[in-house]
C-alpha cells in the first residue's frame, strides 16, 4: 500500500504541493485509524484501557518529523535519492534502536539481510538514472528515516505493554497531523475540491495511512521493530513495478538485479532475531542468594 503512493500522486492535479498533500494525507489517515480504534474499543479491553501518554507524543513527533522531512528531502534531492536515503536509513535507525535498548549488539543474519535490502533499494533507486544529490536534502532523509524508526520504537513499545495496536497508531497519527496542519495556511488545499483530488485524498488518507498503518500496528504485535522496518523495504518494489507497468517508465537491468536484492535480503531477516542472542547482556543479576 505504501508502494503505490508515487503511482496515485501522478493522477493528482497540478497545483498539490508535498506540503499539502502530506497534511492532507495525515489527518484523514489519522482520523482513519481513529474511526477503527473507536470501533475496536467496544470488543479490546486493551484498547479502552489504553491513554495517550508522554511517550505517544514522542511518536506523534516521530511521525511528523518523517512526513515533513521526506517530502522536503524529495523537493531538494529528487525522488530517487530522497527515497534511498529515507527507506535504507530506517531499518539502521531502527537497529540502532533496539540494540540500545535491548543492551546487546545486533544478529549477524539479521546485519546481513539488512544489507542486502538495503543495497537492492539503492540500486532500484540509482542505477541509471540522472539524480541530484544535495546534502541538506540527503540530512533530511536521514532525518526522516530517524522519525520513521521512532514512531515504530514506540508504537511496539507501547503494544509490549498489553496496548492496542490501532489505539497507539491513531494517537500517534492524529498527533502527527495536528502538528504539521499549521502548513495548510501556507499551502492551501485548494485542489482537494476537484474530483481528482478528492480521489487522491481519499486513497492516500483512507488506503496508505488508515489501513495500511492498521496492519502495521498487527505486525508490530508478533515482530522485533527494526525486521518490520526492513520488511517495509518492499514499498520501493511495488513504486518500480507499478511505474513500469501503469506510469510505463523505464526499468533498468540493474533494478531488476536490486529487486532481486531486496527481495532476498527480506528473506534473510523474515528468519533472522535483530539481537545476537549469544552476547552478553550488559545488566547482568549480580545478586547472591542467601540460604534459608
Amino acid at each position: 500500500m505504501f508502494g503505490t503512493t508515487g503511482t496515485v500522486l501522478v493522477n493528482a492535479p497540478a497545483t498539490a504541493d508535498p506540503y499539502s498533500v502530506g497534511a492532507v494525507r495525515l489527518l484523514i489517515g489519522g482520523a482513519t485509524l481513529a474511526g477503527v480504534a473507536a470501533t475496536r474499543r467496544k470488543s479490546s479491553p486493551a484498547s479502552s484501557r489504553w491513554r495517550p501518554s508522554r511517550l505517544s507524543l514522542v511518536g506523534a513527533l516521530g511521525v511528523a518529523v518523517f512526513q515533513l522531512c521526506y517530502f522536503v528531502a524529495v523537493d531538494r534531492t529528487g525522488v530517487a535519492v530522497g527515497t534511498v536515503a529515507t527507506i535504507g536509513s530506517g531499518p539502521m535507525f531502527a537497529g540502532l534502536i533496539a540494540t540500545a535498548l535491548h543492551r546487546r549488539p545486533p544478529s549477524a543474519r539479521w546485519l546481513f539481510g539488512t544489507g542486502l535490502g538495503v543495497g537492492g533499494v539503492a540500486l532500484l533507486g540509482l542505477m541509471g538514472r540522472d539524480t541530484t544529490v544535495n546534502l541538506a536534502g540527503i540530512a533530511l532523509a536521514f532525518l526522516a528515516g530517524l522519525g520513521w524508526a521512532v514512531f515504530a520504537s514506540v508504537g511496539k513499545h507501547e503494544i509490549e505493554r498489553g496496548h492496542d495496536s490501532t489505539a497507539i497508531m491513531a494517537a500517534m497519527f492524529s498527533g502527527g497531523a495536528v502538528l504539521i496542519a499549521p502548513l495548510l495556511a501556507w499551502h492551501h488545499p485548494a485542489w482537494v475540491v476537484s474530483w481528482s483530488g478528492a480521489l487522491v485524498a481519499v486513497y492516500l488518507g483512507i488506503v496508505t495511512v488508515g489501513l495500511a498503518y492498521t496492519l502495521y500496528g498487527y505486525a508490530l504485535r508478533h515482530l522485533a521493530t527494526p525486521t518490520v522496518v526492513t520488511l517495509t523495504l518492499l514499498e520501493p518494489i511495488t513504486a518500480a513495478t507499478l511505474g513500469a507497468v501503469v506510469v510505463h517508465e523505464s526499468l533498468l537491468a540493474a533494478g531488476w538485479v536490486g529487486i532481486g536484492l531486496v527481495l532476498a535480503g527480506l528473506t534473510v531477516v523474515s528468519t533472522a532475531g535483530v539481537v545476537d542472542p549469544r552476547a552478553p547482556h550488559e545488566y547482568t543479576d549480580h545478586r547472591v542468594e542467601t540460604p534459608s
